[in-house]
């Protein structure tokens, strides 16, 4: 206990340094490092640790201070703020990381252009790019803009979280160009592209968000998951599930260790739990939060394997001390405070909750041994409690907001993650192997992540299921913890003294009924229960479940022309489904996650087949989705507008359908397909050769015009066409008579003209637009236009589903809208 007093030291002057900020609170905690273990054992001969001790502490302190980020602005962070544009040379120094229709780029600058002349510098720079081009770790770029300072608002430091990441400007939508490539680390470009190549896999074989859940479950990408789902995830304090921690590897090697000590004894158990955490590192990536996740879940698996708990607490304060020895500044990230507090957690607090658990349950029963499916339920309750109660204060002060159902929310979803993280792994190495394996797979991960997302839905409904807590400071955490530390004094003091009073002997002989006879062998049962019956129960659930919602997925009516217009943000994406059974994808909108998720909501994930996708014209709003449709999905043929200029978006679209080898027609005025069941789709425009009129309108007034058919109904589909279009249209005198019109360019004002409108006369019409978008979109003018229409809005009531049996229409919307 010596070492981990020493450890604790060390913690304890790190802490308090970046907790106070002033060295003169170091003297008094050093004074007190000192005197405690003299007047515990009351020896001189503690004299020598005391002082290295109290020598520590203020080590700790000292060496925080010392790693400080700069204040003056060093390297390139002293161009930031300047009126003009600098010109740089910088490596990809980081996995890209897509956010929507947008990637964030990590930099590290190497050189910058200034007077005249290429001068050496360095720093971290923090680019927002477009998704096109895409950009690798280890790609040299030049890059010119305008560097900035990150903010720092009041309630997040910004500015200050990417410093301790070595992060002093940020660009956004500079030009770049690509110079050279494979200009980083080899080991770390590999780990990088397996990391991306799993998380593909996965992406590929099961339908969104479910894919983004695994990603962040197995992989810890969190970047492509819905806002809401991840908002309910915070709400019920499950988000620790979709990171890569001390806890989710400790939980998922305690499970392993418990599953196979029956079969191959609890040693040996270990070591193979012990390679497993070893390998899944690799495997992820390798990034810190997954080194520290690793080496506290390697320290509590080896102290339980080794039948050493009490090992387990200064185990974990020398790994501690030693992270933040190398780099003082982890103690200010939530990752490495929740993955320390979570795994202290389960080594002082939950064997002695659960030893008071099993005593106030089971008291009098026999033998006192635990019924062994029953045993399960006491040791999850147990573990949950114990890292809840030591995450809580941590939480609260970094975030702002507590969880009030964050025990029932943890108790029904961490059964689910080691099924889950066994299923994600085996469906993203076998994806990487065949894409048939992995969706074979697929069908075996999709239930328990389904029930994942269905539980955390339902508790984030709750009224109030999370408050916020604003105003925490860290001294409120301190009282906290020390209040916490009488409770697990207590609760450790006599722990086969029941916690609660005895239940009624009628219920210990229900639970009896239903678990069984005790067993001769208790270590077996542990096994038993910790290891398969609780994930094999939820299994079985959580399939009967998936079949029947499929089922009714399936059973929509399949005799109707169906088109679905999806909420993907500012953007067009537009699913047609005709009575024979043919899909058509019209546009992509602005990011691949977008109509991922949205195409995944109205297709069975196993079925990723189309027969045709349509690209109206090459705007990032209408494209840039439909390069990682064309990846993901199996295309028959796609219909192109004319010839444009060679934008990125343009040509990794290009590039993708060359790949995965999807023949390609233009899109002319004149040309039909048959969709079957007396459904038509022709091309009103553009015309063979684009007129004069248009030639320098740019890409929307050269857009693809649609129009589908089925008996006396009819959809108008404009993409973005302009006035100009419109008046060509109308001026040539087309068939342009619908019952539903796709409201052109997102309601501009500048399209749907009132002499086109005359001559559409839809009955009712729909717009694709974002929510709150910075375009002001639809204008008051378009709207005003369309009265007394039923206008449908995307941004308004999601997803707009039409159907129509050539007689009558129907309409569907995911939201009621306002």
């Amino acid at each position: 206990m010596t070492l981990a007093y020493l450890a604790f030291a060390w913690l304890a002057g790190v802490g308090l340094m970046a907790a106070t900020g002033q060295p003169w609170a170091v003297a008094p905690a050093a004074a007190l490092a000192f005197l405690a273990p003299l007047l515990a054992r009351r020896s001189w001969r503690m004299l020598p640790w005391a002082l290295l001790a109290a020598a520590l502490l203020a080590g700790g302190a000292w060496r925080y201070d010392a790693t400080l980020p700069p204040t003056e602005p060093q390297g390139i962070a002293r161009y930031n703020d300047l009126p003009e544009a600098v010109r740089f040379r910088a490596v990809v120094s980081g996995e890209p990381d897509e956010r929507g229709a947008s990637v964030r780029l990590r930099l590290s600058a190497r050189e910058v252009f200034d007077g005249g002349l290429w001068q050496e510098t360095s720093g971290g720079v923090l680019m927002r790019a477009a998704l096109f081009p895409q950009y690798e770790y280890g790609d040299l770029l030049e890059v010119t803009g305008k560097l900035e300072t990150p903010p720092a608002a009041e309630d997040f430091d910004y500015r200050d979280y990417l410093a301790r990441r070595g992060v002093y400007s940020t660009i956004a939508y500079a030009k770049t160009t690509l110079l050279a490539t494979d200009q980083g680390n080899p080991l770390w470009g590999g780990l990088y592209d397996l990391r991306d190549d799993l998380g593909s896999a996965l992406a590929d074989a099961l339908p969104q968000p479910e894919a983004s859940l695994a990603q962040g479950i197995l992989l810890g990408q969190r970047a492509s998951l819905p806002p809401t789902l991840a908002q309910a995830f915070n709400d019920t304090g499950t988000s620790h599930l979709l990171a890569v921690s001390g806890y989710n590897v400790t939980l998922v090697a305690g499970l392993l260790i418990a599953g196979l000590a029956w079969l191959i004894g609890r040693r040996p158990a270990a070591w193979l739990a012990l390679a497993a955490i070893v390998g899944y590192a690799v495997l992820v990536g390798g990034q810190p939060s997954v080194q520290r996740a690793a080496v506290m879940g390697g320290l509590y698996v080896v102290a339980t394997a080794l039948g050493r708990q009490s090992g387990g607490l200064p185990a974990l304060a020398l790994a501690g001390a030693g992270m933040t020895a190398f780099d003082p500044q982890l103690v200010k990230e939530a990752s490495f405070q929740l993955s320390f507090a979570s795994t202290a957690g389960l080594i002082v607090f939950a064997p002695a909750l659960r030893a008071r658990l099993e005593a106030a349950l089971f008291a009098g029963a026999g033998d006192g041994t635990v019924p062994g499916p029953l045993r399960a339920a006491v040791e999850l309750a147990a573990v949950t409690l114990a890292a809840i109660a030591f995450t809580l204060p941590i939480i609260a002060v970094d975030f702002g907001r507590i969880s009030l159902v964050a025990l029932p929310a943890n108790l029904l979803t961490v059964p689910a993650f080691p099924l889950i993280m066994i299923t994600s792994a085996l469906t993203a190495v076998g994806g990487m192997i065949n894409s048939t394996v992995g969706a074979a797979f697929g069908w075996l991960t999709w239930p328990g992540v389904a029930y994942l997302r269905a539980v955390v839905e339902v508790w984030a409904d709750v009224p109030s299921a999370a408050v916020s807590v604003d105003g925490l400071e860290p001294w409120h955490a301190a009282l906290y913890y020390a209040a916490l530390a009488g409770v697990v004094w207590l609760v450790a003091r006599r722990p086969g003294r029941p916690l609660l009073p005895a239940p009624p002997e009628w219920l210990r002989g229900l639970w009896a009924r239903v678990a069984g006879p005790p067993s001769a062998h208790p270590e077996r049962i542990e096994g038993r229960a910790l290891g398969v019956t609780p994930v094999l129960g939820l299994a079985g659930v959580a399939a009967l479940a998936s079949v029947f919602v499929w089922l009714l997925v399936l059973g929509s009516p399949g005799d109707r022309l169906t088109v679905t217009f999806l909420d993907v943000g500012q953007g067009d994406a537009i699913l047609i489904r005709s009575p024979a059974g043919h899909r058509i994808l019209v546009d992509g909108g602005p990011s691949g996650d977008a109509v991922s998720e949205a195409l995944d909501r109205h297709l069975p994930f196993w079925d990723r087949h189309l027969d045709l996708v349509v690209l109206t014209h090459p705007d990032r709003d209408h494209l840039a989705g439909l390069v990682t449709v064309i990846e993901r999905h199996d295309v028959d043929r796609a219909l192109l507008p004319p010839p444009a200029d060679d934008f990125p978006a343009y040509a990794a679209w290009r590039e993708a359908l060359e790949r995965e080898h999807v023949p390609t027609d233009e899109a002319v005025a004149g040309e039909w397909i048959d969709l079957g069941g007396g459904a038509w789709l022709s091309v009103l425009y553009p015309p063979p050769s684009t007129p004069t009129l248009l030639a320098d309108a740019g890409e929307d007034a050269n857009s693809v015009v649609l129009k589908l058919t089925l008996g006396e109904a009819s959809f108008l589909l404009t993409g973005d066409l302009g006035e100009k279009g419109e008046t060509y249209l109308t001026n040539r005198h087309a068939d342009l008579h619908a019952t539903v019109l796709k409201v052109a360019h997102h309601g501009s004002a500048g399209s749907t003209s009132p002499d086109f409108l005359a001559a559409v006369q839809p009955l009712t019409a729909v717009v694709s637009v974002g929510q709150d978008n910075r375009y002001g979109l639809p204008s008051a003018e378009t709207l005003g236009r369309l009265e007394p229409r039923p206008v449908f809005r995307t941004d308004l009531h999601g997803d707009i589903e039409i159907s129509t049996d050539g007689e009558r229409l129907w309409v569907e919307t995911e939201r009621d809208g306002e």
